[in-house]
């Protein structure tokens, strides 16, 4: 069964029109409650970001669940705040489940329904289609609701514990005008801090600042001279950073940070997860460390049921989503700062700033073509991407793949030589061409 609402993260689209009417949370509502219950669910934990949307969204949701569970508001939150709530209430007390009203990183005008089970990570694939088959089968539902209780952020916000930066240590902070706006002052202390995109702001939330709008950023750590930069994006599930120089840091080299930390301090990690987009610069240090590595699908639920099945704990994506499972059950803005944070303050001063791999050239081809064709029966491309694996081995690595909405094949080349990359997607772009029906 394909799912027609929920994508990567939840369901997401412009905010108060289909499938984010007013109406429709409330029928939402009602369908996630009748699955909920159906899994033996009893609470429901809701957090939202401060978009001018937010809230209607939550009351009108709140309708429709009614009395089927018990609603505790977490109120104007992080996502990952969400998560690890509900996974702390699950092992206290009755099953719970969780639901962040955000739309991330996007514009102010939109707005999104994020779900987590009981141990704080994104539903599962087929309880979203249960869920979407409960929305369609319900009109919208008449209810009364029991009053919900109301949850405090303070307990998570002890649990990742803060940081005190030395009194010469110069730090900007880009909230986005998000979520993290208000955590984020009683969790970085100390230092020359200068704040960037509080306080939080629904009409002004992800517009020229956050993770996903650096230049802001770069600006204000060059200006202030500060040592780093630190971008959150709107709903707090992701980082990035920008060094003194103000160039860009992002979650494949805080992940190596991580590691390196971690060595340090005799506690080396299991193994890492990283997705097909991981540089293969991370791949290559890590592998010189001793340190097991493996990709997944790009998606931060693939990488948690990686992460799940070897009993590994820590992941990242090169977009700045980080998990450490031993700080929380998902991707967590706020938590990958502080290890940062701490990372660099374990370093001496001397060597505090050297510690990033060298990243493998890049480079990314799209092929237009009339229609599909099966990649397994594209002999040429297959003879090309052989011929380059003979040539370079593990020097090379080779992404081929259909676009998820339209006919264009994306042949993305990563090597330690960047003439390497050059000659090798020539040689996959004429082979994909002659095995393509070209547009």
């Amino acid at each position: 069964m394909t799912l027609r609402y929920f994508g990567t993260d939840g369901i997401r689209g412009v905010a108060l029109q289909p499938p984010l009417t007013l109406e429709e949370a409330t029928r939402w509502g009602a369908a996630w409650a009748q699955v909920a219950r159906e899994n033996g669910v009893r609470r429901l934990v809701v957090g939202w970001d401060p978009r001018t949307s937010s809230g209607p969204l939550a009351e009108a949701f709140v309708l429709g669940v009614g009395q089927g569970l018990k609603v505790s508001l977490l109120g104007l939150a992080p996502t990952p705040a969400v998560a690890w709530t509900v996974a702390r209430l699950s092992a206290e007390g009755p099953k719970t489940w969780g639901l962040m009203i955000s739309a991330s990183h996007n514009p102010p005008e939109d707005n999104g329904l994020k779900g987590f089970n009981e141990r704080g990570e994104k539903l599962e694939e087929h309880e979203e289609q249960a869920i979407e088959a409960a929305f369609e089968a319900t009109p919208e539902p008449t209810t009364v609701s029991m009053p919900p209780d109301r949850l405090d952020l303070a307990p998570y916000l002890t649990h990742l514990g803060g940081v005190d930066l030395p009194a010469e240590f110069g730090l900007v902070v880009d909230c986005a005008h998000g979520a993290t706006a208000e955590a984020a002052r009683e969790l970085f202390r100390g230092g020359r801090i200068t704040w960037v995109g509080v306080p939080a702001d629904g009409p002004r939330i992800n517009v020229g600042v956050g993770s996903t709008h650096l230049d802001a950023l770069k600006a204000a750590v060059v200006a202030e001279r500060a040592h780093l930069g630190v971008a959150f994006d709107g709903d707090g599930d992701r980082c990035l950073l920008v060094d003194g120089a103000g160039r860009e840091i992002d979650g494949d080299q805080m992940l190596w940070l991580m590691v390196q930390d971690r060595l340090a301090c005799g506690d080396p990690p299991p193994g890492v997860v990283g997705t097909l987009m991981t540089n293969g610069g991370l791949e290559q240090v890590l592998n010189e460390a001793g340190i097991p590595f493996v990709r997944t699908a790009v998606g931060d639920k693939y990488l948690l049921r990686e992460m799940g099945q070897r009993g590994w704990d820590l992941a990242a994506e090169a977009s700045g989503h980080v998990i450490q499972k031993r700080v929380g059950p998902s991707g967590d803005g706020l938590a990958t700062a502080l290890a940062i944070l701490r990372a660099l303050l374990h370093r001496p001063e001397t060597t505090r700033w050297d510690w990033t791999f060298r990243p493998w050239p890049q480079r990314l081809v799209n092929v237009k073509a009339r229609s599909r064709k099966d990649l397994k029966i594209c002999a040429a491309l297959g003879e090309a991407m052989r011929a380059v694996e003979s040539r370079w081995g593990h020097g090379v690595r080779q992404v081929v793949r259909w676009s998820g909405t339209e006919p264009k094949l994306r042949l993305m080349v990563e090597a330690r030589e960047p003439a390497w990359v050059d000659q090798a997607l020539a040689e996959l772009e004429a082979a994909a061409r002659r095995d393509l029906d070209l547009a």
